[in-house]
């Protein structure tokens, strides 16, 4: 059974995704199974998928039926996943060769509920390398909700830098919500880190995020302000359920 499992939604990602995967086998630690779900892509990126995988044991590719969004190719992932640690990925980024081995040995360290890395905003033409200035260290509950839900930083609301317990995942039900077409990350992270105690934020940059002009970082309309209220209400919601709690 692998240690830590990979989820990579995948939807037209044929341009890029060789190169995100040919960063997953360079991993130096191979203790990890990838999931892959293609979101029924229109081009060749089930072909590219499928040629890694007649190679790499550890690799799978899922089939939506139809086109259902980056949160639902997620939750399918999850149900899929074996491993006791569990991550997600974009198919347009890449990853550092130390990107696994950093994540596996932290959590062997010390008991850890989520541990984060560093990365770098691409392309090259104009790199921001995104290091924490004001934290790097273990950390309880109350610092990192302060780092998922602020703005700027190194933490912030992704998944794709951070490694969770599928146990505690399963526990609490939680899943990425298919309505928000924006910041179901952070929604999701808010969520896991009320139920989560024990955290690790570092800074070495080990995952390459990719922003191109029609990522949805880069596209605003009524449908996205609309996500971005309901996902702040979501996000504010849980917080004031989780201090209640703990009174």
């Amino acid at each position: 059974m692998p240690k830590l499992s990979i989820i990579m939604p995948l939807y037209n990602e044929a341009a890029r995704l060789e190169r995100c995967l040919k960063s997953v086998i360079a991993q130096q630690d191979q203790n990890f199974e990838l999931i892959m779900v293609n979101d029924a892509s229109t081009d060749q990126t089930p072909q590219i998928a499928t040629r890694f995988i007649r190679h790499h044991s550890n690799m799978s590719l899922l089939t939506q039926p139809s086109n259902q969004g980056i949160s639902a190719a997620r939750n399918r992932g999850m149900r899929a996943a074996q491993g006791e640690l569990i991550t997600f990925i974009d198919g347009d980024d890449w990853l550092e060769p130390q990107y696994t081995s950093y994540f596996l040995q932290k959590f062997a360290q010390r008991p850890l509920d989520m541990v984060v890395c560093g990365y770098v905003r691409e392309p090259q033409r104009a790199p921001a390398l995104l290091r924490s200035k004001h934290f790097q260290g273990y950390c309880g509950r109350e610092e990192v909700l302060r780092h998922i839900t602020k703005n700027s930083g190194q933490v912030k609301g992704y998944t794709w830098n951070k490694v969770y317990h599928l146990a505690l995942i399963n526990k609490y039900h939680l899943q990425f919500e298919s309505d928000l077409s924006l910041m179901e990350d952070q929604v999701f992270n808010v969520q896991y880190a009320t139920h989560a105690q024990h955290f690790y934020i570092g800074t070495q940059p080990l995952y390459h995020y990719w922003q191109h002009n029609q990522s949805a970082t880069h596209t605003y309309d009524l449908e996205s302000a609309k996500s971005v209220g309901l996902a702040n209400y979501r996000i504010v919601k849980t917080l004031l359920k989780s201090k209640k709690s703990q009174k």
